[in-house]
């Protein structure tokens, strides 16, 4: 008779709960015949909290299970050691705790703890207003944060972390992947092991001693990585990016290997054009050798002797130059009997092996 007193106080809760917790698998029995297939068990003979059916302290609350309460307006609490405070608050599973407005904790020692805030899975916590962690071990600390999957941390505002230890650690970053690591501000880390860093802006470059300027989006907000330090990957089908002044589209290969073949044509146009301009620069190499050689020779001509008394002749030898080049001469002169008449002529050869001559007939009176 004990016991039957006993499974009587929860005939009227059982009676007006058998269809909301239909939807929790609890029964499948009509309202009828709601208090059949309940049963909750404690140690034996002592009487823990909720006992008397007194868990449930505020309007339309629910508290079933030992040492289990619900103190929020609306709130559920099911499970061992269970706790609901705020209103419309749930909690379930043993040890859960869901604390403030619309808080949802499922799992065993989940917790949420803060206005709308939602935690599911064994110890996954969310601890600041909006916040959302899913998976065993999550944890979701900042506003509006969302931890997805085991171990998974979100700890800056707006934060979100998806995948097994994953962590978003400043505001608004995103970290998708095992282990993956979004650690600055409005940072992106997608893939396994994949880390954030700094953003860095670039307003010009230099090439091979050529510099380049007038980039655009040269003052960046964050970056987005997809690997680590010697864990690169790449991108791939990626679309052609605009090209123009101010774009800041991603660029594919095939946009650079058309640069590239662009830049081999253009090469090739100018080492032809060098090879000319070599050419050219060869062949007025020569003419100035052959110039500075020629005015070597007629500089030896010019200091060919002559004889001075008349009827006399004479045989001379002379040297000139001329800006590295050299020549020398040999000539022949005559004066006539009555000294009237002079003739002269010269030869010279210079190093550019050429032969410059001359001559002259002269008359005085």
């Amino acid at each position: 008779m004990k016991h039957k007193a006993h499974m009587n106080r929860f005939t009227p809760l059982n009676k007006a709960m058998s269809l909301s917790f239909a939807a929790f698998g609890l029964f499948a029995a009509s309202a009828a015949s709601a208090e059949n297939y309940i049963s909750i068990s404690s140690d034996a003979g002592v009487q823990r909290p909720n006992y008397n059916n007194d868990g449930a302290t505020d309007r339309f609350g629910m508290a079933i299970g030992v040492n289990t309460t619900a103190t929020g307006h609306s709130g559920i609490s099911i499970g061992t050691s269970t706790t609901s405070a705020g209103e419309s608050a749930i909690a379930v599973g043993s040890y859960a705790e869901a604390n403030g407005v619309t808080a949802a904790a499922f799992g065993q020692g989940a917790k949420a703890l803060g206005n709308t805030t939602t935690a599911a899975g064994q110890k996954a916590q969310a601890t600041a207003q909006g916040a959302t962690a899913l998976g065993t071990g999550s944890l979701a600390s900042a506003m509006y944060s969302t931890a997805t999957g085991a171990a998974s941390s979100a700890s800056g505002q707006s934060s979100v972390a998806y995948g097994l230890q994953s962590k978003a650690s400043a505001n608004s970053a995103v970290a998708i992947g095992s282990r993956a690591t979004a650690s600055h501000v409005g940072s992106v880390a997608l893939g396994a092991g994949s880390t954030t860093d700094e953003a860095v802006g670039t307003n010009s470059a230099t090439v091979n001693n050529v510099s380049y300027s007038g980039f655009a989006g040269t003052n960046p907000r964050s970056t987005v990585s997809v690997g680590y330090t010697g864990g690169e990957r790449t991108i791939t089908n990626v679309a052609a990016g605009r090209i123009n002044a101010t774009s800041t589209d991603a660029i594919n290969g095939s946009q650079l290997y058309q640069v590239a073949a662009r830049s081999q044509g253009n090469s090739t146009a100018i080492t032809n054009l060098q090879n000319q301009v070599n050419g050219i620069d060869n062949r007025l190499n020569d003419m100035d050798k052959d110039l500075r050689a020629g005015i070597a020779g007629a500089t030896a001509i010019a200091f060919l002797q002559r004889p001075n008394e008349a009827g006399k002749s004479m045989v001379s030898a002379a040297v000139g130059g001329y800006r590295n080049e050299q020549a020398i001469a040999v000539g022949y002169a005559h004066n006539s009997d009555n000294n009237k008449w002079s003739v002269k002529t010269g030869v010279s050869v210079n190093t550019r092996k050429d032969v410059n001559w001359g001559g002259s007939v002269g008359y005085q009176w």
